[in-house]
């Protein structure tokens, strides 16, 4: 209980400070005190105006494949010292990839949604179609559904490190973005974006997204926002960060003072395209209905044969430390379900929190919400997987290391061993989700 007390208190805290920040930057008058002095102080770097170059973004795009290509080959050899099965070549050890959810992706990607029934129901409804879809299109030129579905991971994290590195770039220095990179590689569970997962495919999405609302291209926004959808629930919910900039930059608070009904209609009509966002969300929902009559099945499905569903967060936080220090289950299980997320969300809670004066508004939210968001299910056993994509994390903490910078260190160190132990854990059959 003392726990979730405790994070939630710094989540909360962190939402308050933001809140006010974003009512001064939308416009609003605020009084003279302590706490709107404290949450208004500018920490952000100022933007040094280092234009990327395509040498730089392609150096980078080699350096994350080269990287996921030797990961690949580390858990090769992970898995030929702490596995007694027979000796596996290297084909053949793509097999240890099509694992937990992976085998559903690729039902999907094969045999479409309406061609697997179990149990009398469409279970594989409630996972999202963008990552099969793209699997079935690269198996049309490499005819294995395994390889097809690693590649379409490994370019889609290639390409979200190059995009991520442009991101940063646009508000730190270049030494600050290439380390977002390397945190974001080596966090614990990022060895999943070379998976059969949706991970990669969401990163880039969401990356690309966020570079479409830093330039104000709100149509580009609106296409990219619905992809991001159709790739994970939580995609939809790129339309707050959308308005949260369009609030910022268009400033309307103060276009209403004025009564400037003119540029205010027209500043609102240039932004409607980011209505386009959940379209993504409502393509899906059509799938649900094409298939069983009902677009609202999955959510049924996810409470029925996964016991999953939305809750205060609070109240999985508190689960979590009762799984954990109940020493109730097997102690594998605790090692691998629930003691990464126990250690995970206070860390990132607090992260938030030291964020709030050192990264843009629109980044703050987005890392509010995808908290709350995915820490809110009932059963996250995937949950350390999800938070290795809320990627401003990762640049947050380039920039405290490059403070404070006998802190990088150990914080690389720390992930890296992390990532080589739950890799280990993942290739020989662990329950690491």
């Amino acid at each position: 209980m003392i726990y979730s007390v405790i994070v939630c208190i710094i989540f909360f805290a962190a939402l308050l400070l933001w809140l006010v920040r974003f009512a001064k930057e939308a416009g609003f008058s605020l009084p003279n005190n302590k706490l709107f002095s404290f949450a208004l102080e500018d920490k952000t770097y100022k933007p040094l105006g280092e234009k990327t170059t395509g040498m730089e973004c392609l150096k980078i795009f080699l350096l994350a494949l080269g990287f996921r290509i030797a990961v690949f080959l580390l858990a090769w050899m992970a898995y030929g010292i702490f596995s007694d099965g027979d000796v596996q070549s290297i084909p053949e050890f793509f097999s240890r990839w099509n694992i937990w959810d992976a085998p559903h992706y690729l039902e999907i990607a094969e045999n479409g949604y309406a061609n697997h029934i179990e149990d009398g129901q469409y279970l594989m409804l409630v996972f999202f179609p963008l990552f099969p879809m793209l699997v079935k299109i690269l198996h049309a030129f490499i005819p294995n559904y395994i390889l097809s579905g690693m590649i379409v991971s490994t370019i889609c994290y290639s390409v979200g490190c190059v995009l991520m590195y442009k991101l940063v770039t646009m508000d730190y220095s270049k030494s600050i973005a290439k380390k977002s990179v390397v945190f974001l590689s080596v966090y614990p569970f990022a060895f999943y974006y070379g998976g059969i997962m949706t991970e990669s495919t969401f990163f880039m999405m969401t990356i690309a997204t966020f570079l479409a609302i830093r330039k104000h291209n709100w149509l580009v926004v609106g296409i990219l926002g619905a992809l991001t959808a159709l790739t994970r629930s939580f995609g939809v919910l790129m339309i707050i960060p959308a308005a949260v900039e369009w609030v910022q930059h268009e400033c309307p608070i103060g276009l209403i003072r004025e009564k400037n009904w003119k540029k205010l209609g027209k500043d609102f009509l240039g932004v409607l395209p980011i209505l386009i966002i959940p379209v993504g969300i409502i393509i899906y929902f059509y799938i649900n209905y094409s298939v069983t009559g009902d677009p609202f099945i999955f959510s049924q499905y996810q409470i029925d044969h996964w016991h999953q569903k939305l809750q205060f967060f609070g109240k999985t936080l508190n689960m979590l430390w009762s799984r954990t220090m109940s020493f109730n289950d097997r102690w594998s299980s605790i090692t691998c379900l629930f003691m990464p997320e126990l250690l995970a969300l206070p860390v990132f809670a607090a992260v938030i929190l030291y964020s709030i004066r050192r990264t843009r508004s629109i980044y703050v939210v987005f890392m509010l919400i995808y908290f709350a968001f995915n820490a809110a299910a009932s059963w996250p056993l995937s949950l350390s997987r999800y938070l290795s994509c809320m990627f401003p994390v990762f640049w947050v903490l380039a920039t405290f290391t490059d403070k404070y910078k006998e802190t990088e260190l150990p914080i690389t160190a720390i992930m890296a061993i992390g990532f080589g132990i739950y890799l280990t854990g993942y290739i020989t059959l662990h329950q690491i989700m």
